[in-house]
């Protein structure tokens, strides 16, 4: 249900009786970080909008604290109850859904990604970007509601290049999904983050989109065809 995390090894456990998700810092997460900072200011230059590094370190621990869960449900972005967290460890609520990645390539409502939209947008009309936005972040309950996990990347900055991370990695991870449910998707998303932020969609997303689809999809027939579409080659 819970995807692959690039930071952390995830394991289910039972607390007390119930689910929780217990995440591990991995050992070759110092490199990783080390990595995504490379990557981030490496793109912002490539698009002529050089960006200050990322904060990480402790900074990451401080995203995923109660404090800060708090913050976000407050400004409407539901997140997991948190259960313990200390210096390489997060214990938190199970989200019986599974995540968005999985839901759509099931069929699931894409009405769903409206909501996706409204949340990246209310984000960004608070001064702050998620920076990792991929779908895989997104948990789905049982009633269909939308729940964010993975809070640690969260930065204080809303610059064109930043929101069009957002906009862009959140597409290009559901990239490789079939044509006709990613027009959609697109579409959908787009819709949910313009009525949200009250403004146009940031003019690098869809560059971003492109950058960050080689490396986040698995089903490249899928990316090429869908790439191919969106520039009129079907």
């Amino acid at each position: 249900m819970y995807s692959l995390n690039w930071q952390r090894d995830i394991n289910i456990i039972k607390l007390n009786g119930i689910k929780a998700i217990v995440k591990k810092d991995k050992s070759t997460k110092e490199i990783n970080e080390f990595l995504l900072i490379f990557l981030y200011s490496l793109i912002s230059l490539f698009l002529l909008h050089p960006s200050p590094p990322l904060k990480l370190g402790k900074s990451i621990m401080t995203n995923e604290g109660e404090e800060n869960r708090k913050k976000l449900n407050e400004i409407g972005i539901p997140t997991p109850k948190l259960y313990k967290i200390d210096k390489n460890t997060i214990v938190e609520e199970y989200i019986e859904g599974g995540n968005l990645y999985k839901y759509l390539k099931n069929n699931g409502d894409l009405e769903i990604v409206f909501k996706v939209g409204v949340i990246t947008g209310r984000l960004h009309n608070a001064g702050f970007c998620f920076i990792d936005n991929k779908a895989q972040n997104y948990l789905i309950t049982k009633r269909s509601d939308i729940v964010r996990t993975d809070l640690g990347l969260i930065q204080k900055r809303n610059s064109t290049y930043s929101k069009s991370l957002d906009i862009g990695l959140f597409l290009s991870s559901l990239i490789d999904l079939d044509r006709r449910n990613y027009s959609n998707i697109e579409r959908i998303f787009l819709e949910g983050y313009r009525f949200e932020s009250k403004s146009k969609v940031p003019y690098l997303s869809i560059i971003v989109r492109n950058i960050s689809s080689i490396g986040l999809t698995s089903n490249h027939y899928n990316l090429i065809a869908n790439l191919l579409y969106k520039m009129g080659c079907d």
